[in-house]
């Protein structure tokens, strides 16, 4: 499918790929691509239907779901004892439990999670 920008603009994509957009000049973009490029401002020459956007990956939307998923994950990574799973600081790092939920976690909602999890005030 074709975009258009309404400015000259350069889209780095996380999948890689990198498209020079010049103001007001379609340009063909991958499928991969099209949710970065509708952020950044690109208007599809074509009606867009929700079959044509990749798939968002699915995260649970509450929290109780997240500090669930965040606990199972924690007594996996605890059980496992690797040193390079934990920060200096004794915390499991954010790249290691997203890897173990499925998600990106902020090192705000895991700070939280973790404190709950050592506290005991696990449900």
């Amino acid at each position: 499918m074709r975009f258009t920008m309404f400015r000259n603009r350069t889209i780095a994509s996380t999948c890689g790929l990198s498209i020079e957009f010049k103001k007001g000049e379609p340009h063909f973009v991958p499928p991969q691509m099209y949710a970065e490029v509708i952020a950044a401002g690109g208007v599809s020459e074509e009606e867009l239907r929700e079959e044509d956007l990749p798939p968002t990956p699915a995260t649970p939307a509450q929290l109780a779901e997240r500090e669930q998923a965040m606990f199972k994950a924690f007594d996996t990574i605890t059980r496992r004892a690797q040193r390079d799973d934990f920060t200096a600081g004794g915390v499991p790092h954010a790249s290691v439990l997203a890897r173990e939920v499925g998600w990106a976690v902020q090192a705000k909602e895991r700070d939280a999670a973790w404190a709950k999890y050592t506290s005991g005030k696990v449900d």
